[in-house]
């Protein structure tokens, strides 16, 4: 399950990508809000899963340009065929490749972020300074990570497994061993479903950060 997690490919991995779709609709939309997006925004998503939530980014603010990167092959194939009027259109593009190294322009987003991938990143530093090298001087980052608590709950969230989960103490030290300024917590906390139906309380930070 981490692993699908982490790189989610083949039919399973698509299975996994719809699971995600419903189990990450609460924190998905709390870091859209978050964002505070503007007119003409370009916005980088790392780890975009299926791209089924896209639209919702899209329709929060005016002529906003979109571009993400995975490492699952999978996951880009259906963002790209899910999204082909975007594609098409020149307002978003889904592209294979990995946080460490990003063919991107120095400061030339307004926003980036990433959802519950933060534990798969084996160089977190490395990752977050490219987040940041690509980010305008004014602009933010968001990074929602779930609490370590969740371990006692998810038996594939443990480190052996490629899984590194970290407090929100540490992730806001890593930022700024990243090189970022202004690093802000914002806690969210949800009451989603399991893939069995039942109740899953689950608590995040949103790491707000600006260069």
């Amino acid at each position: 399950m981490a692993q699908l997690l982490g790189k989610p490919e083949g039919e399973v991995g698509s299975a996994i990508g719809e699971m995600l779709n419903r189990t990450n609709l609460g924190v998905t939309e709390a870091v859209y809000r978050s964002l505070h997006l503007q007119h003409a925004n370009r916005v980088l998503e790392i780890g975009f899963g299926n791209g089924k939530l896209l639209p919702a980014l899209l329709a929060l603010a005016d002529s906003l340009t979109y571009v993400g990167f995975d490492i699952a092959a999978t996951m880009v194939a259906e963002a790209a065929a899910f999204n082909a009027e975007l594609v098409a259109s020149g307002r978003a593009s889904f592209n294979l490749g990995s946080i460490e190294a990003l063919p991107c322009a120095n400061e030339s987003f307004h926003r980036v972020f990433a959802i519950n991938v933060f534990y798969f990143w084996p160089d977190p530093v490395r990752a977050l300074s490219e987040m940041r090298r690509v980010l305008r001087p004014d602009g933010v980052s968001i990074v929602a990570a779930v609490a370590p608590s969740i371990a006692a709950t998810a038996p594939f969230a443990r480190e052996e497994f490629g899984f590194r989960l970290r407090d929100s103490e540490t992730i806001s030290a890593l930022h700024r061993e990243a090189g970022f300024r202004r690093v802000v917590v914002e806690p969210y906390s949800e009451v989603t479903t399991r893939p069995d139906g039942t109740p899953w309380e689950r608590h995040y930070s949103l790491v707000v950060a600006q260069p």
